[in-house]
């Protein structure tokens, strides 16, 4: 062999190294995605804001992922959640979720319970085509048309229904108010409840919106009592919810209120006293009573057991999200299209917090809960559950 020979073998060598050298990664990624336990995506608000709410779902999925893998996995096979914080930003949403899909690749998604979120991630979830269970309750996410996303929660014109049906059948009103978070969450709520009571005959007085990051909703409030409402609807968050009650006490407000779910969970509730709490009526996804027995009990002494808290509503529709998702798994594998396709086709699936059923968009809850304090206490109390035909309109 010539000189000028083995140094073109030499380099070949080199290069073919080198080649395999880089290869390397990818073929061991490829081997843990086939050999490793399956993986589940999970896009939470952790810190910020919002993770009020955020906190009780990434709490209840890491209980999820230990039942179904103490339950055998899927077929064996464990599962394991990547979770990626959202913060409070859809831009921060979009980027935790593209990085799931890009680095993680799973074959579920569990999406954030913030309709704004969901909205800006959508587009993503539709290119990748992979199946996703999400919580926020806006309309106008299962409006959009995408076929890969599945709500476990009520969407908000069923809590919108709900906050309707209190207001006329359980403290009988004929005039009024409307308040709510300026997003579309907050202007679906109350333009749903408007459309609701207009067609029961009943004229709104007055409705008033405010901003995400407000913390005075003073002018608001005393614009709706000045208005003559004799009850008020609120559409908020976790954290403005609670300030919207404290100051309503502080206004010396006695009109009734009646609020959405997200100020009545565990995180808003330790913001608020019990005075606060007066007069106020809530809707809720669920009626999270330990005293019913069964999984419900279990849940929720084990949840407070586990992380030193109580459960919420938001945290256990993700809880029966995912063991909906390990049956679904179990019984069609993990392709993406035929996992869509089962859950599309689920009905009557009896989970802890609801009887899941999913229509033509997506929608798998069709229930509510009025709920009330009890005197002089924050503990919650069932005034009546509240059930909407999915197959009609609302």
């Amino acid at each position: 062999m010539h000189k000028g020979e083995a140094m073109v073998l030499t380099r070949k060598s080199f290069l073919k190294a080198m080649l395999a050298a880089a290869a390397a990664p990818c073929a061991v990624s490829a081997y843990a995605q086939q050999n490793g336990p399956i993986l589940i995506g999970a896009t939470v608000p952790i810190t910020g804001p919002l993770s009020l709410t955020g906190k009780q779902y990434y709490n209840s999925l890491l209980m999820a992922e230990e039942d179904i893998n103490k339950a055998g996995g899927i077929n064996g096979k464990d599962i394991k959640i990547v979770f990626e914080d959202t913060q409070a930003s859809n831009s921060t949403a979009v980027n935790a979720f593209v990085k799931l899909a890009q680095e993680t690749k799973p074959v579920f998604y569990f999406l954030s319970s913030y309709s704004t979120q969901n909205l800006a991630v959508s587009p993503e979830l539709k290119k990748v085509q992979v199946p996703a269970m999400y919580a926020g309750g806006a309309d106008v996410v299962a409006e959009g048309g995408n076929e890969w996303m599945f709500r476990i929660r009520p969407a908000d014109s069923v809590s919108a229904a709900g906050m309707v049906q209190c207001a006329l059948t359980v403290l009988k009103a004929k005039k009024p108010g409307i308040l709510y978070i300026q997003n579309d969450f907050g202007q679906g709520g109350a333009q749903t409840s408007a459309k609701r009571f207009k067609a029961a005959g009943v004229s709104v007085v007055g409705m008033e919106a405010y901003g995400q990051n407000d913390k005075d909703f003073s002018a608001q409030l005393l614009s709706l009592r000045g208005k003559g409402a004799d009850v008020i609807l609120i559409f908020d968050y976790p954290q403005d919810g609670a300030l919207v009650l404290r100051q309503a006490k502080m206004l010396g407000l006695t009109t009734p209120l009646v609020t959405s779910s997200a100020a009545l969970v565990p995180a808003a509730l330790q913001l608020l006293s019990p005075a606060d709490l007066d007069n106020v009526w809530g809707v809720v996804d669920t009626f999270m009573d330990p005293s019913v027995g069964g999984r419900m009990k279990h849940f929720v002494e084990r949840y407070k057991a586990k992380f030193g808290t109580d459960a919420d509503p938001y945290g256990l529709a993700y809880y029966d999200g995912a063991m909906l998702m390990a049956e679904g798994m179990r019984k069609v594998g993990t392709d993406p299209n035929a996992l869509r396709a089962w859950l599309a086709a689920v009905k009557n699936w009896q989970g802890i917090g609801h009887v899941y059923t999913f229509d033509d968009k997506g929608n798998g809850v069709h229930d509510v809960a009025i709920v009330k304090a009890k005197p002089g206490t924050k503990a919650l109390e069932l005034v009546q559950t509240v059930n909407f035909n999915s197959a009609g309109p609302l």
